[in-house]
């Protein structure tokens, strides 16, 4: 594996550069190389240790084998109507992936599908969507994704992934702000409030004492 720069000229005479992710993989006995091009080097070495990380479990697929959004969300639902479920639900189901996710990602192939693109696509929904139906949305490609991890078309879920960061920072936010308070620490000890107050006095005009 590696990431190296590749630079070329364009018809105009100007130079251009991106970063490409090389790698191989072995199937059915046989070796295939796989290349991915990015236009930053940050995002190219984001994905070099991923690949690195998928291929160490077992569980990389890669771009050129990877099936849509919309191709991935057809087999879930089909999955969902042979588990019989009630008709309402499934219509729910319909609904969020015919109106939502479909048209705002279905074309985004599953190896695509970035924290950064789910954060992208919550933000889109929350511009003309109500506020109800976001996270509603959500579960449901979170129910997507689990599907493809399984089938083992995609290995992780992205969805679950953003949620657990969120939960995790919202509770170290919430044990910050449990914490006791300390005197002398976050608020001022008995002895120093008695000092800031002796202070002011010692700052306020002397009292005028009319002797006639």
């Amino acid at each position: 594996m590696s990431v190296r720069k590749r630079k070329w000229t364009n018809g105009k005479g100007e130079t251009r550069e991106s970063w490409v992710v090389s790698y191989s993989t072995k199937e059915g006995g046989k070796r295939y190389q796989h290349i991915e091009t990015f236009d930053r080097k940050k995002d190219a070495d984001a994905r070099h240790a991923q690949i690195k990380v998928d291929l160490g479990r077992g569980t990389h697929v890669p771009p050129s084998q990877s099936i849509t959004v919309a191709e991935a969300t057809e087999l879930w639902l089909q999955a969902c109507a042979s588990r019989e479920l009630e008709i309402a639900t499934l219509d729910q189901y319909r609904g969020h992936t015919r109106l939502h996710i479909v048209p705002l990602i279905g074309e985004i192939k599953l190896t695509d599908l970035t924290v950064a693109a789910v954060r992208g696509f919550e933000d889109r929904l929350r511009l003309d969507r109500s506020i109800s139906l976001v996270p509603k949305v959500l579960t449901t490609l979170s129910s997507i994704l689990t599907d493809s991890l399984e089938r083992g078309l995609v290995a992780r879920n992205i969805v679950s992934e953003l949620r657990r960061n969120r939960r995790g920072a919202e509770g170290k936010a919430a044990r910050r702000a449990k914490v006791k308070l300390k005197a002398g620490v976050h608020i001022p000890t008995p002895q120093e409030v008695r000092a800031i107050i002796e202070h002011a006095r010692s700052m306020l005009p002397t009292p005028f004492v009319s002797t006639s």
